[in-house]
């Protein structure tokens, strides 16, 4: 069944959202809801110029950045609050003792863990933009309520089910970034969007320090800072509710000649917006694709230095000689150094029209940061210091692999399958991270410090591998001479995967 475009009458009369409806029946099992949306192919083409695709993308960019960079600040914020309680009191409050507080930074990801195939299935067959509205209004709701916990397993409670609402986000987000955006615009936003974790750590430091100063009130300090996070955050989900769009076929930020620019210029891409339903020979794709496991140990591998920093930094901070109060002022500088790195990233991105350039260099700069604070003297604090900010290169990998899954596999579900593999690596990495900082070690976790290393290697041979894989592939068409003749009209939106559009080229 193929649905015709609605016209501007008939949307002045639809129900009102952030989306036009199109339902599951208009789209079939073979094709993708952006054919639907351009009338099944049925339609007269339009006409695109160059001032259309910029007014277009100028419009995407106003509607949908803002909100992404609020969510993923709030979302970083929020899953390491936890870090910044350690550094008011929270431990001795709650009585935490051992592995504990090891323990409460790994509970969060066996939530996030758990809920990613959940999410991946409600990210296909839902509203995007609802769907995501909703899990960060009730992730703000669990943050609050860490604030009622006075014992170990409250907050368990609590952390395990932020950990369960905070996992549809990112690949939300991934395939958000790729419904609305060109493969080379693509690596711009998701490190745009990404970067909003080093503004959170400076946010979070200035925070910290802010309630730090303030008279004392009929609650523990740290309860206050998790009550403002959790409120801001709720009310944010509103927000979103909205206003975040969901697909450039159905939002109604842009008129419906808009709609169909928006679509015509991410019709290069090949990887489609969305089709709703599961198709079998695609997730059999996926598990045959040897960059499924690439990606995955890569993100796993990263991420096991991630779930140490991110719930340990007050503590490495704290052992290079700094008191509570400047531990909070100076650990701002990791987050800067990682804006810094993101957008040095991007530079070199858009230079060399390389992924795995930047990707490898940060990691590069992170292993010398860690070889800083593991080999210079205890009485220099300020070149340790030094050193761990440099660690904070390495999430410049992160939008690379983000931005490589949306702009390199084609097919939803296939897609789908990429996105939960990818959260799966992540959460795994931010598991056992924390467990590599044993109690035995404090204050100075050498042995922790060592594995940050060995891992950001590990990482960047699977960025170097993705990459070859992607160069190898591509010459293989060439030589075969494999350039889509035989194709279909309208094959971008077939909802066709990669390896079955043979006119598919794989970026770098």
């Amino acid at each position: 069944m193929t649905s015709q475009i609605p016209s501007r009458d008939t949307e002045k009369g639809a129900d009102k959202g952030t989306d036009v409806k199109i339902s599951v029946g208009d789209v079939s099992a073979d094709v993708d809801e952006a054919l639907a949306a351009l009338g099944g192919g049925e339609s007269e083409k339009v006409v695109v110029t160059t001032e259309d695709c910029k007014r277009v993308l100028r419009k995407i960019d106003l509607a949908l950045m803002p909100l992404m960079c609020i969510t993923v600040l709030l979302q970083f914020l929020d899953k390491t609050s936890l870090n910044y309680a350690n550094l008011l009191g929270i431990q001795e409050d709650t009585h935490l003792h051992g592995q504990q507080y090891s323990w409460l930074g790994s509970i969060f990801y066996f939530g996030y863990l758990g809920a990613s195939p959940i999410h991946g299935y409600f990210l296909q067959h839902s509203p995007l933009s609802k769907y995501t509205a909703l899990n960060v209004f009730l992730w703000g709701g669990a943050l609050a309520c860490h604030a009622a916990c006075t014992n170990f397993a409250g907050l368990v409670c609590a952390r395990f089910f932020l950990g369960v609402l905070e996992a549809g986000i990112t690949p939300a987000f991934i395939l958000l970034t790729g419904r609305f955006y060109r493969r080379q615009e693509q690596v711009t936003r998701t490190g745009i969007w990404f970067s909003m974790n080093g503004w959170a750590q400076i946010l979070g430091g200035a925070i910290a320090y802010a309630v730090q100063v303030q008279p004392p009130g009929k609650l523990r300090v740290w309860q206050e800072l998790l009550l403002i996070l959790g409120c801001v955050t709720m009310l944010f989900g509103v927000v979103l509710l909205f206003c975040l769009p969901s697909s450039p076929a159905t939002t109604r930020l842009l008129d419906v000649h808009e709609r169909r620019v928006a679509l015509e210029r991410i019709r290069e891409n090949k990887t489609g917006v969305n089709n709703p339903h599961f198709k079998i020979g695609q997730a059999l794709e996926a598990f045959k694709d040897p960059r499924l496991y690439l990606f995955t140990f890569g993100v796993l591998s990263a991420n096991i230095s991630n779930g140490g920093v991110t719930n340990f930094g007050t503590k490495i901070i704290g052992a290079f000689g700094f008191d509570q109060k400047q531990n909070a002022l100076v650990g701002m500088s990791t987050g800067a150094s990682e804006i810094v790195a993101i957008m040095l990233g991007i530079a070199v991105a858009s230079l060399t029209n390389s992924r795995v350039i930047p990707g490898v260099f940060a990691f590069l700069v992170a292993i010398c940061g860690g070889a800083m604070m593991i080999g210079i003297d205890a009485e220099n604090k300020a070149a340790r210091m030094a050193g761990y900010a440099l660690v904070f290169f390495f999430p410049v990998a992160s939008p690379f692999y983000y931005s490589w899954l949306s702009s390199s596999v084609g097919g939803t579900t296939k897609k789908i399958i990429f996105n939960v593999a990818l959260q799966m690596g992540y959460c795994m990495g931010n598991i056992i991270g924390p467990q590599t900082y044993r109690a035995s070690d404090a204050p100075v976790y050498t042995p922790a410090k060592a594995t940050l290393i060995a891992m950001f290697i590990v990482s960047s041979l699977c960025l170097i591998a993705i990459s070859l894989v992607h160069l190898l592939w591509n010459r293989k068409r060439d030589a075969a001479g494999e350039t889509g003749e035989d194709e279909p009209a309208d094959v971008e939106f077939l909802d066709w995967t990669d390896f079955e559009m043979r006119s598919f080229r794989y970026p770098y």
